[in-house]
């Protein structure tokens, strides 16, 4: 009887265990959607390796990228730097314009 009764108390603590894993994971996922729904496309740039990289990325609200395009890069002493900067901010600033055309609203 003792055997029994051990047996039941052990299924009912590695049941409950697995419903707070599942419960754990379920609110995971739901936060993590929520965050990808009030991401949205950005212009950025930065310095990498003596380079300038110039991107679109869509970032969540925290700052995080989630994924990132590279409109253009070139050497940070490039004779046409300031002129390219400038095509290159436009064009990444475009296309953001346009591929948020496409993200849900954000409600408050």
């Amino acid at each position: 009887m003792r055997v029994v009764a051990l047996l039941v108390g052990v299924l009912a603590v590695i049941l409950l265990v697995a419903l707070v894993a599942a419960a754990a994971g379920a609110a995971a996922r739901r936060r993590e959607t929520r965050l990808s729904a009030a991401a949205r496309w950005r212009m950025r740039h930065y310095a990498h390796r003596g380079e300038t990289v110039v991107t679109v990325a869509l970032t969540q609200p925290d700052g995080q990228v989630i994924e990132e395009h590279v409109v253009d890069r070139f050497p940070d002493g490039d004779a046409e730097w300031e002129q390219r900067f400038l095509t290159a901010r436009e064009e990444a600033e475009r296309r953001a314009f346009h591929l948020n055309a496409d993200r849900p609203e954000i409600s408050g």
